[in-house]
């Protein structure tokens, strides 16, 4: 247990020293903080990983809380304004301590084939022998979660059963700051609770949820992360009360720790990204940052699994040229992010590239029709008629998200785009992988699905708080956050 709560601790404290000196404050340093700290882990072992130094997972500890403390200790000491509040702090650390003890202790955690290979990744990861896993692991498992994991392999543990369950608890608290943040402007304090409290309800009433909150798998670490780029990006963008440079820090470590949690990951923050990227109002020099990290993880990342391919003797997949492409192009695009035109036209170019991917999927729907009718075959019976045990919580969903979608809400884009352009896209993954999705609750398509749940609930909250009924236009500018809510 000792082991797992410095592990806790130490992403707790580095990540809220972090936002702090990013000039966050109230309870939004813990909740946001917590993200930043996991993030800056696992962005910190992605560095460790692609340079000649060691894998283990105490320098991870190490680096993921020493840097930032000794940044946030040295300000502190020049007298600048990075004091916590002393009752978050507590809060916060006995949480934290208390959560790894009750999750530990009831060790609640569901399994599949898939949990034991990022299991087996993370004891690679460990012994600093990664470089000798198989190419059945590195490019489908990656090393997000197996970096969180390989620290247990400290105390001789093969996981950390705590987790899991504390980023669920995770996501809840990041929905409940991000609305709270967003509704307490414009509503009463007891109508901002009861809207936000209704969507934590919708949350946790679905089945799937508390499955994945003690299931080994990347998913629930995917949405956690692709809710706070999302999420703190919206907030950029229709709050100016909350600290940009806390916000930017964020979106900015999210972003890269997203291109090795998932193998679909680098185009999933490609499109998570782009309305920022689009953005007028969103400072070059973060989008100059932004794109420099995220390229340069794409490429490092990639250019690992090509040469495990290479080790291992195999021709290396189309899907590597072509995520590395990826990698190039978000570094291609920097010299032009001045270029006005582009961000004036933000809303015609983001229809262009959802068309895009439209477009792309009826062309490989013409040259192999059965893969796509195989693959909606499936998604219904897995999402509709229960086979993926979802129940009718993704139909009620998807109704909601129909609804609001007649809702105006400002910068309502950067909550849209990513959810609208992954329908098209996870059909576009089932031939990228040569293989139709199936029918049960083990299929891929089935699990992604919980990637996306967070930001919907958090969309539904927003629109209902925050909302305008009148048609909606395909981009809100930022200025219309002045327009009355509801």
């Amino acid at each position: 247990m000792i082991v797992e709560t410095i592990v806790v601790l130490a992403m707790l404290a580095g990540g809220a020293a972090l936002v702090r000196i990013g000039g966050l404050r109230g309870w939004g340093v813990p909740v946001l903080g917590a993200v930043a700290g996991i993030s800056a882990f696992i962005a910190v072992g992605i560095v460790q990983l692609l340079l000649p130094v060691t894998t283990s997972p105490i320098l991870t500890i190490a680096l993921t809380a020493g840097i930032p403390l000794t940044a946030w200790l040295w300000l502190l000491f020049r007298r600048k304004d990075v004091g916590v509040h002393w009752l978050w702090a507590l809060l916060a650390g006995l949480g934290a301590i208390g959560g790894v003890a009750i999750f530990r202790m009831l060790r609640l955690s569901n399994w599949s084939y898939d949990s034991i290979q990022y299991i087996l990744n993370g004891a690679l990861i460990a012994s600093d022998n990664f470089d000798e896993a198989s190419t059945g692991l590195v490019p489908k498992r990656l090393i997000g979660v197996p970096l969180i994991h390989a620290a247990g392999n400290i105390s001789g543990d093969l996981y950390l059963p705590s987790i899991t369950p504390l980023i669920s608890g995770l996501i809840i608290a990041l929905i409940a700051w991000l609305s709270w943040t967003a509704l307490s402007r414009h509503l009463t304090r007891w109508m901002s609770v009861g809207i936000i409290a209704t969507g934590l309800l919708l949350l946790i009433s679905i089945n799937r949820f508390i499955f994945h909150s003690f299931y080994i798998n990347g998913h629930l670490l995917f949405g956690l992360l692709l809710l706070a780029v999302v999420g703190c990006s919206w907030l950029l963008a229709t709050d100016d009360r909350v600290a940009m440079p806390a916000l930017l820090l964020v979106v900015g470590l999210a972003s890269i720790a997203l291109v090795v949690i998932r193998a679909e990951g680098c185009i999933a923050v490609a499109l998570a990204i782009l309305p920022i990227v689009l953005d007028e109002t969103t400072p070059v020099r973060f989008k100059t940052a932004l794109l420099a990290s995220v390229g340069a993880t794409v490429i490092g990342w990639q250019s690992f699994v090509a040469v495990a391919y290479l080790d291992d003797g195999l021709p290396t997949p189309f899907s590597v040229y072509g995520l590395l492409l990826v990698g190039v192009v978000m570094l291609g695009a920097i010299p032009i992010l001045r270029w006005t035109r582009a961000t004036r036209h933000r809303g015609l170019l983001l229809l262009v590239a959802e068309l895009g991917l439209w477009l792309v999927l009826v062309i490989l729907f013409l040259r192999e029709p059965e893969m796509l009718i195989d693959s909606l075959d499936a998604t219904v019976r897995n999402t509709v008629f229960g086979a993926g045990s979802w129940g009718l919580s993704l139909v009620m969903l998807l109704v909601l998200m129909v609804i609001v979608l007649c809702v105006s809400v400002p910068e309502s884009v950067r909550l849209r785009f990513p959810l609208t352009t992954f329908v098209p896209f996870a059909f576009i993954l089932a031939y990228l992988r040569d293989a139709a999705y199936r029918v049960g609750d083990g299929d891929s398509l089935n699990r992604m699905w919980m990637q996306l749940v967070p930001l919907v609930v958090l969309y539904l909250v927003l629109a209902i708080g925050a909302g305008r009924w009148r048609p909606l236009r395909w981009s809100e500018r930022s200025s219309a956050v002045q327009s009355p809510p509801l």
